[in-house]
């Protein structure tokens, strides 16, 4: 999980606004397991905050 959050970040870190970075910020804390999950369509845990950064990461291709 950490080189896919890895390439993910370094994608689209210089082009993130205030708001995105604090979305990043909270989104990087949700642990491996949800973030695969959610990144593979399983169901998660809890429901994660549909955003910018939320949007991005579903779609971004490894």
């Amino acid at each position: 999980m950490d080189k896919l959050l890895g390439k993910f970040v370094k994608k689209y870190i210089n082009d993130l606004q205030k708001e995105d970075l604090i979305d990043l910020d909270k989104f990087l804390n949700i642990d491996d397991a949800n973030l695969y999950n959610f990144y593979n369509g399983f169901d998660t845990e809890f429901e994660i905050e549909k955003n910018n950064i939320s949007l991005l990461f579903k779609n971004f291709k490894y």
